[in-house]
This record gives structure tokens, C-alpha cells and sequence, in this order.
């Protein structure tokens, strides 16, 4: 079996790719813009879940465990939010995936976190396996702009 060589050849990018180049593409400024300020929610909610869950007098083991589920649960369900968005679209799984996210953390905010432990654990898992597929999102956008399937 003869040994595996590396390619010597470094690639090149094309020079005329620069990043004002791409922001120029259609579609582009207004897919970046939309995933930027949909990851603000999604970025700031373990934050948020480790000021509730310790504010309520909570441990901050118990703060930090209520985020660790959130991320968790958003993590395991982003793949099935794939899957369903390529076969169902967009709207029909971002749609109520979003409306049950933003419900179940406003629910939170009126519970007593440290008081009602299992109710706040439940309710910061169905809102990590409802954060919005962003990333699925964006693919499908590439794809269909690039005339794929």
C-alpha cells in the first residue's frame, strides 16, 4: 500500500473574492443581518437562566445545570430542525418553533425559579429544544440561491 502524501500545492483564493465582494452578493447582508440578531437571543439566554435561576435565591449549581440543559437541548434538537425544515420549509418549523421558545421563556420570568425547580427545568428544556434552527436556515438559503435542491 503506498504512503498517503499531502497535496504540495498551497490553494489559492481567488483575489477578487474580498469581503466587500460578498457582502455585495444578493441576499447576503440581508441573511448575515438576520443571523446575527438571531443569535443575540440564543447567546444570551444561558446567561439570562444563570441570573434567574441564582437571583430567585437559587444555588448556582442549579443556575448553571438550568443553562447547561438549554444549550444541551438545543444542541440534540437542531439536526431534527434540519431534517424537518428541508422537508416541511422554513416557515412551518421556524414559525412555531420560535413562538414556543420565546413562550416558554416568558413563562419563566413569572416562575419562582429556585421555589419551583422541576416546573423552570422543564420549561428552560422545551425552550432549548425550540431555539430557532438558524444554521438549517442559512443552508437552505444557500442552496436554493445556488439553484441546488
Amino acid at each position: 500500500m503506498p504512503p498517503l502524501t499531502l497535496n504540495a500545492r498551497p490553494a489559492t483564493a481567488d483575489p477578487s473574492l474580498t469581503p466587500g465582494a460578498v457582502l455585495a452578493s444578493p441576499h447576503v447582508t440581508r441573511l448575515l443581518t438576520g443571523t446575527l440578531l438571531g443569535r443575540l437571543p440564543n447567546a444570551m439566554a444561558p446567561v439570562a437562566l444563570a441570573l434567574a435561576g441564582t437571583q430567585s435565591g437559587g444555588s448556582l449549581s442549579f443556575a448553571g445545570a438550568l443553562s447547561a440543559l438549554y444549550v444541551l437541548a438545543s444542541a440534540l434538537s437542531q439536526p431534527v430542525k434540519g431534517r424537518l425544515m428541508d422537508r416541511l420549509g422554513q416557515i412551518r418549523v421556524s414559525g412555531p418553533a420560535v413562538l414556543i421558545n420565546a413562550t416558554s421563556l416568558l413563562v419563566l420570568s413569572a416562575v419562582a425559579v429556585a421555589d419551583q425547580a422541576a416546573l423552570a427545568t422543564a420549561l428552560v428544556v422545551v425552550a432549548g429544544l425550540c431555539t430557532s434552527p438558524l444554521e438549517a436556515s442559512l443552508m437552505i438559503q444557500r442552496v436554493q440561491a445556488s439553484g441546488g435542491s
